[in-house]
C-alpha cells in the first residue's frame, strides 16, 4: 500500500511540475506581448527576491506554508506596483512557484 501511495505522489508531483512549467511558459509569452522583455525580466527578478527575502525572515516571523506564500506575494506585489506592473493572483502564484522551484534546484546543486 505504501508503494502505491509513493507512486501516486510521485506521479502527481511530476504532473504538477509539468503544469507549472507550461503555465510559466505561457505567462512569459503573454508578458512579452503585453509589456516586453523588460517587464518579464523585472517580474522574474522581483519574484526571486521576494522568495529569498521570505525564506530569510520566515524563522524570525514564525511563518510557514501558506503564510510564507502570502508574505512572498505581498513583497512581489509591492515591488511590481513600484514598476507599474500589475498581475492577477494566479499569475503572481505562478511566478512565485517558479522562483521557489528554481531556488530549490539551485540549493540541491
Amino acid at each position: 500500500m505504501n508503494q502505491i501511495t509513493g507512486i501516486v505522489v510521485n506521479s502527481l508531483m511530476a504532473i504538477f511540475v509539468a503544469f507549472v512549467g507550461i503555465a510559466v511558459k505561457s505567462l512569459k509569452e503573454y508578458l512579452l506581448t503585453r509589456g516586453g522583455k523588460k517587464a518579464l525580466e523585472v517580474v522574474e527578478i522581483l519574484a526571486k527576491h521576494a522568495v529569498n527575502a521570505t525564506e530569510q525572515v520566515s524563522g524570525t516571523l514564525g511563518i510557514h506554508g501558506a503564510e510564507k506564500l502570502e508574505h512572498a506575494k505581498g513583497c512581489l506585489i509591492n515591488g511590481l506596483e513600484s514598476q507599474n506592473i500589475y498581475l492577477t493572483n494566479e499569475e503572481l502564484n505562478t511566478f512565485i512557484e517558479a522562483a521557489v522551484k528554481k531556488a530549490n534546484e539551485e540549493w540541491k546543486k
